[in-house]
């Protein structure tokens, strides 16, 4: 069959008075934000829609390395040209993509849940992208412009996959000229609202799977992510959000990131969060299973400044995820090149793992971070290096069987480790280490909320603010033939709350 979404913009535009009276100064309620989010939760509605086979035509043939391809981008971008919308129906046939197909306000893309929508092997660009992106690496960008903002999108179903089996930044660009600089991803959207991404597997990309950015008001849900790259991959500025029901079957970093700030490599545009609603996702077969929420201070070539924080984010009922971090990170090599970020209102629930690692007494005193390259062991799940206030944290067990029966939930405070310890260079010298965290900085939390925190025999776990630990880094006298460097950088929490 052929259907057709439509997707009432209204819908999306429903802002409720409370979030719409919202200041910086004010804290929204996590019920609040999810009942703002609700008219975000919505599939569309079916009609009939054109089937890419009434285009057949105006596909072609290529031939790579001696094997013919028949790329159907012709036929799919003319429907959409046409129609706004198409079908692409379940064939043994594989749909190969020459280029990436451009998304205009108001365009559908509907498949079955088993037709496979590749690209061919020398593509490596992203494969759907909307029109009208813009350089947000290059100028600002803000929501509040919309005079070229695609509208209105809806992508459903198919099996979507780069043929790159290596996590790259190189791969995913918006065009062969990479235009648009730090743009990455299979499915590619920046300068958009009322965005639908649903039910959709993503078998094989680099180095995302969904990138979104400068954007509002959007909704991925049903998303299975089977490849060697970052799940769901969202930089700012974004507004109202819901990321819900992903599978994280194998990725190679973070699952899910919100991305305020970024490396240059790995957003279009950047800016502040606001309003994003996470729920209902499962990474528990994954390689790499970690939340990433990423704030900072984006610098420009000619001195301009923006915050980016992200504020008012609900992550719930999350299983089988082992790492939730909320750290600055400099691109390696590059500690002193960003700031640390800010991040408020942020609620944890119900988050179904074995949390908490073992407490090192070393934190307390000479404590230089990693002590190899890769082991970073000692940092709990929840890791903290953003100027932080109002995190809550509710119906979290507490696993067993920590090293002194000290474990730690939260670490407050910078780290330090190095790539390329021990390797050697042509002329036989040591390389010098490349070290990945940023040492030197520090960071306040203010306001840690803990409610329902419990053992693994479900009973409540005695004095939780105790697995609240801050970080203070030692500068390591014998760096030259140990490892980590060690840093001057360390956390300060001000307040923990045990809430009834």
């Amino acid at each position: 069959m052929k259907y057709l979404f439509i997707f009432p913009a209204f819908l999306f535009l429903l802002i409720l008075p409370l979030a719409a009276q919202e200041t910086n100064s004010s804290r929204l309620s996590k019920e609040a934000i999810v009942e703002d989010l609700q008219s975000l939760i919505r599939y569309p509605e079916l009609k009939n829609l054109p089937s890419v086979r009434d285009f057949e035509p105006l596909t072609e043939k290529k031939m790579i390395d001696g094997k013919e391809f028949k790329i159907w981008r012709p036929a799919i971008q003319a429907a959409l040209d046409k129609h706004k919308g198409v079908y692409l129906p379940k064939s043994e046939e594989i749909y190969y993509l020459d280029a990436p197909l451009m998304m205009d306000s108001g365009c559908v893309i509907q498949a079955d849940p088993e037709a496979r929508i590749h690209a061919i092997p020398t593509l490596r660009t992203c494969l759907v992208r909307n029109r009208n992106m813009l350089p947000g690496r290059i100028r600002p960008v803000y929501l509040e412009d919309d005079a070229s903002r695609d509208s209105d999108l809806v992508i459903t179903g198919g099996i979507w996959s780069q043929e790159s089996r290596v996590r790259s930044e190189h791969y995913g660009a918006s065009d062969e000229k990479h235009s648009i600089p730090g743009s990455a991803g299979v499915l590619l959207f920046s300068n958009v609202a009322n965005l639908s991404i649903t039910k959709v597997r993503v078998e094989k990309g680099a180095p995302f799977a969904i990138h979104v950015s400068n954007a509002k008001n959007v909704f991925v849900s049903d998303i299975s992510v089977e490849t060697n790259c970052d799940g769901v991959h969202f930089n700012g500025p974004l507004e109202r959000a819901v990321i819900q029901k992903l599978d994280c079957v194998r990725t190679g970093d973070d699952c899910i990131a919100l991305n305020a700030w970024d490396w240059p490599q790995s957003g279009p545009a950047l800016g502040p969060i606001n309003r994003v609603l996470i729920q209902d996702c499962q990474s528990v077969r994954g390689s790499l299973k970690d939340i990433r929420l990423l704030p900072g201070v984006l610098k420009y070539p000619d001195g301009t400044t923006i915050d980016c924080p992200i504020s008012n984010v609900v992550i719930r009922n999350i299983k089988g995820f082992n790492y939730f971090k909320m750290y600055a990170q400099s691109p390696a090599g590059a500690q002193h090149t960003c700031q640390v970020g800010t991040l408020d209102n942020i609620y944890f629930d119900n988050i179904q793992t074995a949390l908490t690692g073992p407490f090192r007494e070393s934190w307390k005193e000479n404590f230089y971070g990693a002590m190899r390259p890769g082991d970073i062991g000692g940092i709990a799940p929840f890791s903290i290096l953003a100027n932080a206030r109002n995190l809550t944290f509710e119906n979290l067990t507490v696993a067993s069987g920590c090293e002194n029966g000290h474990p730690c939930l939260f670490y407050v405070g910078p780290e330090s480790a190095a790539f390329r310890w021990g390797k050697f260079g042509p002329d036989g010298k040591r390389l010098e280490p490349l070290e990945i965290f940023m040492h030197d900085a520090a960071c306040v939390v203010e306001n840690i909320e803990l409610r329902n925190i419990r053992n693994e025999k479900g009973e409540p776990y005695p004095e939780p603010e105790k697995l609240v630990k801050e970080v203070r880094l030692s500068l390591n006298p014998d760096y030259e033939n140990t490892p980590p460097r060690g840093g001057s950088g360390y956390g300060k929490v001000l307040n923990v709350k045990v809430l009834p």
